[in-house]
């Protein structure tokens, strides 16, 4: 692993990865995560804070959706499946919220305490909601970091492993 490319590893959206590549890229955006929060706790402007904490997270954004397209390059599917993996958590929060607000809504907007129905139907809905995300990450966990990517070339570029054992 002496003679990585870096910037394309982190930053580039063509080619492909294998796992152990992937999994380097994890690392490194739980570094960043790790440096961000230490940098944030240590300063007191709240300006600051944000800024750092909004650079940080498009850089860790940025290096996921890289090495997750040249990851899916590397399992010869197209990088348009990200969509499913960073999709699926937005339109479940969103879901959860909407569903959140026309449940208990109306009765916290008229003065009133949520009844116990509305509770546990929201308490339904958030356990629902969860337990697909749960689902749709540990299929992303599987297809990025566990799958064998598709051996020889494909139309992505040549396999990255090739040549070793």
């Amino acid at each position: 692993m002496s003679n990585i490319n870096w910037g394309n590893l982190l930053f580039g959206f063509s080619g492909r990865i294998n796992r152990a590549k992937w999994w380097l890229t994890v690392l490194v955006t739980v570094i960043i995560n790790v440096l961000v929060s230490v940098t944030t706790n240590a300063v007191q402007s709240t300006a600051i804070i944000g800024v750092i904490g909004l650079i940080g997270f498009v850089v860790v954004l940025w290096i996921y959706l890289a090495a997750g397209v040249k990851r899916l390059h590397d399992l010869n599917r197209t990088g348009a499946w990200l969509v499913v993996f960073l999709g699926t958590p937005l339109v479940a929060m969103i879901f959860l919220i909407a569903s959140l607000g026309l449940t208990a809504g109306a009765q916290i907007l008229a003065g009133q305490t949520p009844d116990s129905a509305a509770i546990a139907q929201m308490g339904m809905v958030a356990i629902i909601t969860g337990l697909i995300c749960l689902v749709v990450g540990i299929w992303g966990l599987i297809w990025f970091g566990c799958l064998r990517g598709t051996v020889g070339p494909n139309q992505y570029g040549p396999d990255p492993l090739e040549g070793r054992v």
